[in-house]
């Protein structure tokens, strides 16, 4: 689960891409309601590696940049 430290040590850019990917993914699982903050603060480390490794696979450069930074700040503070 994400804790409140990952999410203060990420930037409003960083979170916004973060809830996009988490989002998108959410509804293509068709998991019958909407996604929100409460919804983020559930997934593992892990999966959501997995998740912006699939979304990150036709991004630009700098929004590959910041999927690095989020899975950086996700480890160190774990």
């Amino acid at each position: 689960m994400i804790t409140d430290n990952q999410i203060k040590a990420m930037s409003e850019n960083e979170l916004a891409y973060l809830y996009y990917a988490l989002n998108t993914e959410w509804t293509s699982l068709n998991m019958g309601y909407d996604f929100d903050w409460y919804i983020l603060k559930v997934f593992r480390n892990n999966t959501i590696q997995q998740i912006l490794n699939k979304h990150s696979a036709n991004l630009t450069d700098e929004n590959k940049g910041i999927t690095m930074e989020i899975l950086k700040k996700l480890e160190a503070n774990y």
